[in-house]
């Protein structure tokens, strides 16, 4: 079957792109909050490689203390990650396993998961001022 370019579609594939780039400005903002000398290499190569993701999040984010904390573009870049990850695993229980319907319920998915990824963020990250926005 081939994917058959709707403007739904369209939307999804273009939604999986922006999460996806939010993902690597989330670990680039993480990276230079935690010292690193090359947060942008980072940003760019934890997105494109699995196993440098999984290296950056599970090894070297753990053994590193933020020199500050989160600010508000990172908040907000860690909300549009977690409801997009949050919304693929949702679109990808309750669609076919089908590309095309897959990126047209995805995007209801990540919506709906919005809310739960702010709370989860806000309660994780903190605001501003909160103590327990450095970790």
């Amino acid at each position: 079957m081939s994917l058959l370019l709707t403007p739904t579609v369209a939307f999804g594939a273009a939604l999986v792109l922006f999460v996806w780039i939010a993902l690597g400005a989330w670990v680039n903002f993480d990276a230079r909050a935690r010292g690193s000398r090359h947060p942008a290499i980072w940003g760019v190569f934890a997105p494109l490689s699995g196993i440098v993701l999984f290296y950056y999040l599970f090894w070297w984010r753990r053994g590193r203390p933020r020199e500050r904390p989160p600010g508000r573009v990172e908040r907000a870049t860690a909300v549009v990650v977690v409801a997009g990850l949050g919304g693929l695993i949702v679109g990808s229980l309750v669609s076919p396993p089908d590309p095309t319907s897959q990126l047209t319920v995805w995007p209801i998915a990540f919506a709906c998961c919005l809310p739960l990824a702010y709370w989860l963020v806000r309660a994780r990250l903190g605001t501003k001022g909160s103590e327990s926005a450095v970790q």
